[in-house]
């Protein structure tokens, strides 16, 4: 998949480049990786952290951020990478398909969830992650998450934020390849609050909470979670994200 989008913006350049999650082999000639956000930053700040993506090498473009922007396979060709912030509404069932396609193609994704007090408007993903095998849902979950599985996205991560967020479930299905990667504890038992999932050349990072994005509440954002889950969903030969600072 060409990175139209790292074309159409200027061409940033970052320190290291790789297939996926193969950060230990840079290579001279990769692309700079294009990040589209669908819906708006959430309740607290994340200039930050689109700022992080574009100075570590990435464009980066925010869409989907009124109700009445269709989802169509021309809006998702022009990324490499699709990350779900604050969506403004359930996609269709005509839209949905065409999302999981793109994933299937070699897509990458990257959902958040998170306390809005309006729970329809924290489930809007469920409308796009459903062909891909899962949903959040139950009660709201605070963290922060400890109980992390061995995986690239969570490699040497001892803890990560969690404030008021939701259990990811296993819809089932062959669709996809569904891993938790993080749990907490609800009032039914430990559920996933992660999900690492694999889905014919495409990849997705599911998350059940909003605050890693957030740079205003300083120690909250997490960097080499980022860094690491960019890296495995991203399309061989995309430039790999850096940490800041």
């Amino acid at each position: 998949m060409t990175s139209r989008l790292g074309i159409a913006l200027l061409a940033l350049t970052a320190t290291a480049c790789g297939a996926r999650s193969e950060l230990e082999e840079p290579a001279a000639d990769c692309v700079p990786l294009g990040i589209g956000i669908f819906g708006n930053p959430g309740a607290y700040d994340g200039a930050g952290f689109e700022q992080w993506l574009r100075t570590s090498g990435a464009g980066v473009l925010r869409i989907q951020t009124t109700a009445n922007e269709p989802l169509t396979a021309t809006t998702l060709e022009a990324f490499d990478v699709v990350v779900l912030d604050w969506l403004t509404r359930d996609y269709t069932a005509a839209e949905a398909p065409g999302f999981a396609d793109w994933v299937e193609a070699g897509g990458g994704v990257v959902s958040m969830s998170g306390w809005n007090n309006v729970l329809a408007d924290d489930w809007h993903p469920n409308s796009l992650l459903a062909p891909l095998g899962v949903a959040y849902g139950g009660p709201l979950l605070d963290g922060p998450v400890a109980d992390l599985v061995t995986h690239p996205i969570t490699a040497e991560l001892t803890e990560v934020v969690f404030k008021g967020g939701y259990a990811i479930s296993d819809l089932g299905g062959e669709a996809s390849a569904r891993t938790p990667i993080a749990f907490l504890p609800t009032p039914g038992g430990t559920m996933p609050v992660g999900y690492a999932i694999e889905m014919g050349s495409g990849r997705a990072f599911v998350w059940g909470d909003e605050w890693i994005e957030f740079t205003s509440e300083g120690a909250m954002f997490s960097p080499q979670l980022w860094v690491q889950g960019f890296a495995w969903i991203s399309p061989p030969k995309r430039c790999v994200l850096t940490p800041p600072g």
